[in-house]
């Protein structure tokens, strides 16, 4: 609504008056008696009634004095302040411009040097306070790390990973203790390291254990989908402390870090996506003619079922900042991109180029990423094949294929005129015409091939 309309609004209401509260007060306070008196037996209770409405009266008549005399206390206090606040500030402008306070600013300087030992003292006792704070990690950092071990093994990984924390946490704590050290010593460095050496191998271990589960993601997401919240719930904490350790001062930076989990949970989910691409061609050309037709409709299959998959049991676990629909979408896109030009490295064959070419056009369609299931934006995702591939395919195909039609023309030719010189006549049709089967040959070569495309994919080819 416009300022103007709600001025306008503003204008037409009446003023509220005391006149006007009295008279809502009254309607009110007969809104309120009728409800109280609707039976005659509770006439009886008026003055109960009268009684109870006058305590309540009282209170709320205390409770606004008590709020208007607060408002004003502050009031006044307010007003003191202001008044005395110019004196103050003139007073300690005098201070501050006096003989003393420059003499006390300007034997400052060698306090520093003054309080050297005291610094140390305080950089002993941080040292110590950090080792006294680790001391049961430090004397049980085998213990720890077996036991982390075991729970890495026995599938408890969010138990494994706080016991790592910990680990990390002692470790990180002594080596940045040393590192405040003015004159810090490679040995000792390396000797803290080497006795947590085993901290490291643990991380790797809980990260491959993440990482099969995370490969898996597609086929496990449906029965166990709390192991799938289990690891990104970890790879999250990760990043978490990833970010802090990257904000932290003085220069320093804990072994390992940035580790940079969520990344890699990312590059596995797309080395899961391109595994499943590939890993759906049970034949090759030698072992059946139709293999890239086979492959490209399992291929087909695969990625819709998968992408229903994501947007129906994905989605429920992975936090809303990755958009996993999205990110999955992408990376089919990319690894059928990918996939599909290395198929045409290999070099096709014969009408391998029209099904790769017809396979195109049904990329967006409603049995493809257009199923209305999916309710995807395709419009983002750009060609699976930029245009000057499909020209080179549709320019392969071309040459091949009047190659071929030059070796079948020369051929039903030679048959022809090996016909023609043969000792009997040659056939005769109902009209006494010699004919032979050249004709027939040729007719049955264009149909074979130009007409293909149309019938089994009646849109054009992706081509401008």
């Amino acid at each position: 609504m416009s300022a103007a309309a709600t001025g306008k609004e503003n204008q037409s209401q009446p003023p509220v008056t005391m006149e006007v509260s009295s008279k809502d007060a009254e309607a009110t306070a007969i809104k309120h008696i009728i409800t109280m008196l609707q039976h005659p037996e509770q006439l009886d209770k008026v003055p109960q009634f009268k009684r109870r409405v006058a305590r309540k009266k009282t209170s709320a008549e205390a409770m606004l004095k008590t709020a208007l005399q607060s408002q004003l206390d502050g009031f006044r206090t307010a007003l003191s302040l202001q008044k005395a606040a110019p004196a103050e500030v003139q007073e300690v402008q005098l201070l501050l411009n006096s003989s003393e306070t420059k003499e006390v600013f300007a034997n400052l300087g060698g306090l520093a040097m003054r309080l050297q030992e005291v610094k140390e003292e305080s950089m002993r006792h941080s040292q110590y306070g950090a080792a006294i704070e680790n001391l049961m990690h430090i004397y049980n950092v085998s213990e720890s790390v077996q036991k982390t071990h075991e729970l890495i093994q026995n599938g408890k990984l969010l138990h494994a990973h706080q016991a790592l924390v910990d680990l990390e946490n002692s470790r990180d704590d002594l080596l940045y203790e040393l590192h405040k050290l003015p004159s810090q010593s490679p040995t000792d460095r390396n000797i803290l390291k080497q006795y947590f050496a085993d901290v490291e191998k643990l991380s790797e271990e809980l990260g491959k254990q993440i990482w099969l589960i995370l490969k898996r993601t597609l086929t496990s997401v449906r029965k166990e989908p709390q192991i799938i919240v289990t690891a990104l719930r970890i790879i999250e904490r990760e990043e978490i402390r990833d970010v802090t350790r990257d904000r932290a001062t003085a220069g320093f930076v804990p072994p390992g870090r940035p580790k940079g989990w969520r990344k890699r949970c990312f590059e596995v989910l797309e080395s899961a996506v391109e595994d499943r691409i590939e890993g759906n061609q049970f034949e090759e050309r030698h072992d059946n003619k139709m293999w890239l037709v086979r492959h490209l409709e399992v291929t087909r299959q695969i990625i819709v079922d998968d992408l229903k998959t994501v947007k129906s049991a994905c989605v429920p676990c992975f936090p809303p900042e990755y958009n996993i629909v999205n990110r999955y979408l992408h990376m089919y896109h990319n690894c059928l991109s990918r996939h599909l030009q290395s198929i045409i490295t290999n070099e096709l064959e014969g009408n391998e180029y029209i099904t790769v070419l017809g396979w195109l056009t049904t990329y967006n369609g409603a049995d493809f990423l257009g199923d209305p299931d999916l309710n995807v934006d395709t419009q983002a995702l750009g060609p699976l094949l930029s245009k000057q591939e499909v020209q080179r395919l549709i320019e392969k195909y071309l040459g091949t294929l009047v190659a071929n039609y030059q070796d079948w023309l020369k051929n039903a030719l030679q048959s022809d005129v090996k016909d023609w010189h043969r000792e009997c006549e040659p056939d005769v049709d109902s009209r006494g015409c010699y004919h032979t089967a050249g004709p027939m040959i040729v007719f049955q070569m264009v149909d074979q091939h130009l007409p293909r495309p149309e019938r089994r994919h009646p849109r054009p080819w992706p081509i401008t």
